[in-house]
């Protein structure tokens, strides 16, 4: 699995036979960053070994999952919108935080064949943001979208020390849960679901898919949106989304998804046994 000096000098190893693989699943996919990080990581540790994107259509979800995951030579892969809840029912054994949060974000495969999943989407965010000084304890947070990162954001936030959570989502229902697992998991945080009303809230996220697509607008209406709020997007392209450009216009602090990335790179690589970089 070593690649030899010259089969590692660019940014990802030249591919042979003996080229093992990674790979990020998702619907659409080419807004994905994955690659550019874990790739470099894959050269510096000396790895035979290249992350690939593979765009898994929604009506060959299963099939197209399960061949994957029986190829020989692919050790593990990243999981991305919508797929992080739907994977779940194909990974043979979901690790605590992954558990917590109803979704998968990345999954491996054990010496035995086994494959194991877990969520570092949340702790990436809070990762990130706390290497760039930003505190999140007390915090009263306005967050859009129930899916599998809003999910995870919840419970990373919540578990960071968050003081109160507010969750949006088209499916009131979903929102309810998140909000309900949440509280029981954080009595100290005050998580409801919740119309996208910014009184009363010092940060905004974003974990929904819009602003992905070009023509998209702002994932809610954002009235009283001010300078005080901080505004995290977690969709990772295109680099400014519309809602960090408005919160721009307003005088935020704003970050986009790549705050999220970088902070659970490190964990994500540990875990699939890719290395640090460096």
């Amino acid at each position: 699995m070593t690649a030899t000096s010259s089969e590692t000098a660019g940014r990802q190893a030249l591919i042979d036979g003996a080229t093992r693989l990674f790979a990020i699943i998702g619907d659409p996919i080419a807004q994905v960053k994955s690659p550019g990080v874990f790739n470099p990581r894959l050269v510096a540790a000396g790895l035979n070994a290249v992350q690939v994107p593979v765009h898994v259509l929604p009506d060959r979800f299963d099939a197209t999952v399960r061949g994957l995951m029986a190829m020989a030579n692919l050790d593990g892969f990243m999981v991305t919108v919508p797929y992080k809840t739907r994977i779940i029912p194909l990974i043979d054994e979901i690790l605590p935080m992954a558990a917590k949060v109803g979704a998968v974000n990345a999954a491996r495969r054990e010496p035995d064949g086994r494959w194991v999943g877990d969520m570092f989407d949340g702790r990436g965010l809070v990762r990130g943001l706390t290497e760039r000084g930003i505190r999140l304890d007390g915090r009263r947070v306005l967050l859009l979208g129930a899916g599998g990162g809003g999910s995870a954001v919840a419970i990373a936030l919540a578990d960071a020390g968050a003081a109160a959570l507010t969750i949006v989502d088209v499916d009131g229902a979903k929102a309810a849960a998140l909000a309900a697992r949440t509280a029981e998991a954080y009595p100290g945080c005050a998580a409801r679901a919740g119309a996208p009303d910014l009184a009363g809230h010092d940060m905004l996220v974003n974990a929904t898919p819009t602003g992905m697509t070009a023509g998209d607008g702002l994932p809610a209406p954002l009235d009283g949106l001010g300078a005080d709020i901080l505004v995290i997007d977690i969709v990772m392209k295109p680099e400014v989304t519309p809602l960090m450009a408005h919160a721009r216009e307003r005088g935020c602090t704003v970050f986009g998804g790549r705050v999220m990335l970088d902070g659970q790179a490190e964990e994500v690589a540990r875990f699939l046994r890719i290395g640090a970089a460096g």
